[in-house]
This record gives structure tokens, C-alpha cells and sequence, in this order.
């Protein structure tokens, strides 16, 4: 792919020649659990002083007329109540997008089988209450908001209890078992990209009514943006619906994808983003759910996909950093890491990484992973994966201190 890739949209991919003429399929539409169709409106609900010292709460609206970005980040510090680990923030925000890698209980404001809202899902969190996050404790949004010194926790946008200082230091737009292909979300009635951006749109006019559209578009523009989606279109749109493999062979339908990562690096530009991490993809085919055959060993076919993607966006990220004149545009590779604990275990003080925690550990995800019917291992910090598509927090730790200095360090 040439490294200019998204300048200009490619000539249509090759489709196969048995593709089938006038092909329908069923169109889900998710639905917000109130029954509406329509963007869910979430709640702010203003903090009250906690009574720990520093300005109270209550005051800070007007603070924030006269004071900068960074010490609006200082005020907040002062006041909040588990907010990041000593020192100055490094970045005022951070605001994420993706799927379930990154979500971080979206999809429970959303009518859809999707979710993980209930035990044993979130066991070592916050005394085991379940909040939508599919793992067992944090997830790399919560680790890099931790590392950037920002807040130990991201809440997700669609939370009931979002407070205006939830604004001012970042939330996840994330819904689980999107994609980049509008397709992908469609078919578990979840959220799609798109409504991602339609929710940051909302977002920034929340922030504005909390410190004023100036200082609101400061925060947005030196916030961290994190982008984490694409498994979901490999694992369980292209190589499990039998629509897009009528239509595209794998390199084409690859070349569908980065095109639509573009526009949504593109969109998210637009919308006044100047620091963006956008994920690359994982070795899809050896994640617990995907390896095949009575050995269960990685499929060769999906690993071939992802780094078939990786490769692409990675030379379509270097052609945008040139087309937008943004150098705070990077791609972030998690497939080698990932590979290297799931091959030598070992070496990260693991014992198992073929199959998860949950259940049997090798189909067991979402509604299939509760207390009902999946019993947990004794020891989840010995497993590389907490369901059969997931990573445990300790695994997550790993590639988070891993990606940190690497990739994220220079978009600070």
C-alpha cells in the first residue's frame, strides 16, 4: 500500500467473480434500554466538595472562566477523589474509542447480548462489582489514564454517573464488538463508529458548558485520543457472517478496512483531535476462541489478516501524518508483545496462555462467561487471557508497560 494511502480513497476493491447480485441481510438496529432510537442523552451530574482541602467543587465553574487548561487539571487534582498518582497530568484528557479492548461499560446503556455487565466479569475491581469492562479488572484505558497520571479509572460516556470532572479528564466512547466496517456493529446491535464520533460531538459541547468553548477547545486539543477497533471485523464479521467473504477476498476487505480507519483519523481530526494513538491489530487467529483443530493451534489465516492490516494502516498512518501536517499521529503495534506472551508464557510468569479463565477457557465470552454456568481458575494471574478473547488485567499491565515508553511517550 502506498504510504500515502489515505489522501485519496483507493479504486473500489477487487471483488470475487461468484459474488451474488442483489444479496439482503437482516439490518439490527441497536436500541438504548430506555426503548429509543435515539443518541442517548447522559447525565452530568455536578461533584460536590468532598471536604479534603483545596477549592470546593462547587466553586470551580468560575475558576474556570479565568484559569488555563493545566491549571484547571491542578485544580481538579487538588479536589478529586481517585484521580492519578502524584505530579503534574501529562495530558489534561484522555478520550477513547474502539471496542471492547477499550470499552468501558458503554454497551450497558445498549440493548444488546454484547456486554459483561455481570459477574464474574470485573471480580477484581472495585470489591467484584461488574461495570461493563470485559475482564477482570482494569482494561489498557483505565492503565494508560493511570500512567498519564490523569485518574485510576475511565468512565464510560453512557454512564449514569457522569460528573463534570469525568469530562475534564476523559471518558471511553468505546462500544464492545464494534468495527471500523459499519457491518460489524450491525450485527450484534451495537455501536457503531460513527455514533462514537456523534457522542464526542456531544461530549465537546458538555465540556464547553463547563469551561467555556475557548478553554474546551484547548482540552480536546491536547488530550490523548486512543483508537482500538478491527478484531471484531476479522474475527467475527469477515471470518464468521457469510456477507463480506462474497464480496472480498482477505487482502481486499483488509484494504476496506484501512480506508475506513482513515476517514474515522480523518473525522476525529476534524473534530479538533491532534494527538491520536491508533491500535494496530493483535494475533487474532491465537486468542482462545480462534485457534482450531484438536491441538487447538493459532490459525495461520486469521494472524495472516491482522498482520496483513497492521502492515497497511501503519504506512496509511504515515501518509495521513504528512496529508494533515499532524506529527502526533502514531501507530501503535501490539501484535509482536502479544504473540511473545501467548508463545513463552514463561517468560512473563504465566502458565497458561491457550485457553481463558473463565469456563473452559476456549469459546466462553460475554453471556457465556457467569458465575452461573463458567467457573473462574483459582489463579487469574496466571492466565495471559481472561475470557476466550480477552486479556486478564495482568496481562493488559504487561502491554501497557510494554506500549508506554515505546509508541505513546512520543505523541506527549
Amino acid at each position: 500500500m502506498d504510504s500515502l494511502a489515505c489522501r485519496r480513497r483507493p479504486p473500489v476493491p477487487r471483488q470475487l467473480s461468484h459474488e451474488p447480485q442483489g444479496l439482503l441481510i437482516p439490518i439490527i438496529v441497536p436500541q438504548w434500554r430506555d426503548g429509543s432510537h435515539r443518541r442517548h442523552q447522559s447525565a452530568v451530574v455536578r461533584d460536590t466538595a468532598h471536604g479534603h482541602g483545596g477549592p470546593s467543587l462547587a466553586l470551580l465553574p468560575l475558576l474556570l472562566l479565568v484559569l488555563s487548561p493545566w491549571q484547571v487539571d491542578a485544580a481538579w487534582n487538588a479536589t478529586a477523589v481517585g484521580g492519578g498518582k502524584g505530579g503534574r497530568p501529562r495530558v489534561p484528557a484522555i478520550l477513547v474509542f474502539g471496542d471492547s479492548i477499550v470499552d468501558t461499560g458503554n454497551n450497558n446503556a445498549v440493548l444488546t447480548l454484547t456486554r459483561s455487565d455481570f459477574r464474574p466479569y470485573g471480580k477484581d475491581l472495585n470489591g467484584g462489582v461488574p461495570t461493563g469492562r470485559f475482564s477482570n479488572g482494569r482494561i489498557p484505558t483505565d492503565l494508560l489514564a493511570s500512567r498519564l497520571g490523569l485518574k485510576d479509572l475511565v468512565p464510560a460516556y453512557l454512564g449514569t454517573d457522569l460528573t463534570d470532572h469525568d469530562l475534564l479528564t476523559g471518558v471511553s466512547f468505546a462500544s464492545a464488538g464494534t468495527g471500523y466496517d459499519p457491518l460489524t456493529s450491525t450485527l450484534v446491535a451495537v455501536l457503531p463508529m460513527q455514533e462514537e464520533l456523534n457522542m464526542f460531538a456531544e461530549y465537546k459541547e458538555k465540556l464547553a458548558g463547563v469551561v467555556g468553548d475557548e478553554a474546551a477547545a484547548g482540552i480536546v486539543a491536547e488530550s490523548l485520543f486512543l483508537v482500538c477497533a478491527g478484531s471484531d471485523d476479522i474475527a467475527n464479521n469477515y471470518y464468521l457472517a457469510p456477507v463480506r467473504p462474497l464480496r472480498y477476498d482477505v487482502s481486499a476487505y483488509v484494504d476496506f478496512l484501512v480506508q475506513q480507519a482513515c476517514d474515522f483519523m480523518k473525522q476525529l481530526y476534524q473534530q479538533g483531535a491532534r494527538r491520536i494513538a491508533i491500535l494496530g491489530l493483535p494475533p487474532i487467529g491465537c486468542v482462545p476462541s480462534q485457534r482450531t483443530g484438536l491441538a487447538r493451534d493459532c490459525d495461520p489465516a486469521r494472524n495472516l489478516a491482522a498482520r496483513m492490516f497492521n502492515s497497511r494502516l501503519e504506512a496509511a498512518m504515515a501518509g495521513l501524518q504528512e496529508e494533515l501536517r499532524c506529527q502526533r499521529i502514531g501507530y501503535v503495534d501490539i501484535y509482536d508483545v502479544l504473540r511473545d506472551m501467548i508463545t513463552d508464557p514463561c517468560k512473563y510468569g504465566f502458565d497458561v496462555s491457550t485457553r481463558g479463565c473463565c469456563g473452559t477457557g476456549d469459546f466462553e465470552v460475554g453471556l457465556l462467561c457467569n458465575q452461573l454456568t463458567a467457573p473462574t481458575c483459582p489463579d487469574d494471574r496466571k492466565y495471559v487471557f481472561w475470557d476466550s478473547f480477552h486479556p486478564t488485567e495482568r496481562a493488559y499491565e504487561i502491554i501497557v508497560d510494554y506500549l508506554f515508553p515505546r509508541y505513546v511517550e512520543k505523541l506527549l
